[in-house]
């Protein structure tokens, strides 16, 4: 028998190698790009990855959602419910940073294959296109490959990884790092896995690449035309590299190009509308602010992410009955937005005179008041069995088309606050008082206060701003927009615990850092 079978194999291996050419390809594979209108769709497919995937899967929206529940400035509705992450239980795996995870890296091989057929041509797949084609259409598509990569990265750094230690070994082996198309199985199978150090290093490569070729703006008539719905330009890829400088703890470089943001746009971006205007846009629009933006009034691939209802108020048209992100209370009473708020709930002078207050938040009143006492107009809270008034954020679903409403990415606001925080650690805190006050005059309601900003007591100086005056200002700024977590890394302080418990947790904790999910470590061989 074990003869029969011995011959049997041999044969079939005699007959396999007669027959070798059958598998072999009578022509190569073709480009899925045979003409430069065509590598558009190589960026679209991964902004679409990213941004716009699906009703309840657009991980751009988990990705913030995950750092909205983790950091110090927010309390829970439901806590018995730890799907969200909000006793920062990240030993354990979760499905949609799992998503964030596969996601990103879908995105990063789609880069990399669009980079490596740009490589495989010399820089020059389509030979024949015009010096204004290459410049405006080319060039711009590669700059935008690299920073869709950048993004990726930034976005699993920011979720997977340690946090980066200035001056430290920054040598913890955690994600893959993926620079070029796989070109085997062993290649796919058994990748770099990048230290923290490398990672932020790649990140901080790629954005400065999309820097140096992305164009500053949309020119009619010469590019695409989904350009002009909020994709990443130069000054975008400016801020991404002051976000990855900051978060590294390069507080210069982080300045530096925050102010190429702020004084450099020939006047495309700037502070002159009121806060709702970033996000109440529902369709080919954006705010005065807005430097970048997820265009999700497209009702092809648009239409915001429903789970942004666990940190906003908006359900599509509707009040969302299970919000479950709200502010702490530790946090209402040191902005003064309320002086007791599980005893005294009244909204103090400080909320009601801020326009990010009365436009970008809500206040939901407890479940337990009964209905013989509730006010009409107001509302309780029915699916979550709330004690206290709360308020919540109120920036999604804001436009007129619900949640066909744009979602912004990256706002000026955030760059006004990182040049403060920046000058005022250089010891420049002229520069950071401007900064700062630019910022608060702009959300100041003087027939509220009764005053004009400039007259009031608000009006800082260089003489006494802090660093507590401007991490107040961004929280508020920047509530639930996924931003207090990585601000607070990226300054190197520990962050507060708030309604989870007394004391802090340091920066570098893995409290903040998510697991890798169990089938990437199970089938990676790089993690071997």
């Amino acid at each position: 028998m074990k003869k029969i079978l011995l011959l049997a194999a041999l044969l079939l291996q005699i007959s396999a190698c007669k027959n070798e050419d059958f598998f072999e390809l009578e022509r190569p594979v073709q480009s899925p790009w045979t003409k430069l209108t065509e590598f558009d769709r190589a960026v679209i497919g991964p902004y679409a990855l990213m941004f716009a995937k699906g009703d309840w899967g657009n991980v751009f929206n988990y990705w913030y959602l995950y750092k909205n529940a983790i950091a110090d400035d927010v309390a829970w509705a439901t806590p018995g419910d730890g799907t969200w992450g909000w006793y920062r239980d990240t030993e354990a795996n979760k499905a949609w940073t799992d998503d964030i995870f596969n996601t990103c890296y879908n995105a990063i091989s789609s880069v990399n294959d669009a980079l490596q057929f740009v490589e495989d041509a010399g820089g020059a797949p389509f030979p024949k296109i015009s010096a204004d084609d290459q410049k405006h259409n080319l060039d711009r598509i590669v700059g935008e490959l690299h920073f869709l990569r950048g993004f990726a990265y930034y976005m699993n750094a920011t979720t997977f990884c340690t946090a980066y230690v200035p001056g430290g070994p920054n040598d913890t082996r955690q994600i893959p790092l993926r620079t070029t198309k796989a070109s085997s199985y062993q290649d796919a199978s058994t990748p770099k896995i990048g230290t923290t150090q490398e990672i932020w290093e790649q990140v901080i490569a790629d954005f400065e690449k999309a820097y140096q070729m992305l164009p500053e703006r949309y020119i009619a008539g010469k590019m695409h035309a989904s350009y002009q719905a909020g994709r990443a330009n130069k000054f975008a890829a400016a801020a991404m590299l002051s976000r990855a400088h900051f978060a590294m703890g390069n507080y210069p470089k982080a300045r530096e190009f925050a102010s190429f943001v702020i004084d450099q746009n020939g006047g495309d971006y700037d502070l002159s509308e009121d806060p709702i205007e970033a996000f109440n846009k529902s369709a080919l629009a954006r705010g005065k602010e807005t430097i970048m933006y997820i265009p999700s009034y497209d009702l092809t691939y648009g239409k915001q992410n429903l789970h942004s209802t666990c940190f906003a108020n908006m359900f599509q048209k509707t009040v969302c009955g299970w919000t479950a992100t709200h502010v702490d209370y530790e946090t209402l009473k040191r902005l003064g937005w309320m002086a007791n708020p599980k005893a005294d709930a009244t909204i103090g002078i400080a909320a009601k005179r801020d326009k990010r207050f009365t436009q970008l938040c809500f206040v939901r009143e407890p479940a337990n008041v009964p209905a013989a006492k509730r006010v009409e107009g107001r509302y309780y809270e029915t699916r979550v069995n709330l004690t206290w008034r709360t308020i919540v954020s109120d920036k999604s679903a804001r436009g007129p088309a619900a949640g066909y409403t744009n979602v912004p990415q990256i706002r000026l606001a955030e760059m006004y606050l990182t040049r403060a925080i920046c000058a005022f650690k250089a010891g420049d805190k002229k520069q950071a008082a401007a900064d700062l006050n630019i910022v608060r005059k702009r959300a100041w309601d003087a027939r509220v206060a009764g005053v004009a900003y400039e007259k009031s007591p608000n009006f800082v100086t260089e003489g006494n701003i802090t660093e507590q005056m401007i991490g107040d200002e961004r929280l508020i700024e920047m509530f639930c927009e996924g931003d207090r977590i990585d601000y607070l890394r990226a300054l190197k302080v520990p962050v507060g615990n708030g309604d989870r418990g007394p004391g802090t947790t340091p920066y570098t904790s893995q409290a903040f850092v998510w697991p890798v999910p169990v089938v990437e470590k199970s089938l990676n061989n790089g993690y071997q």
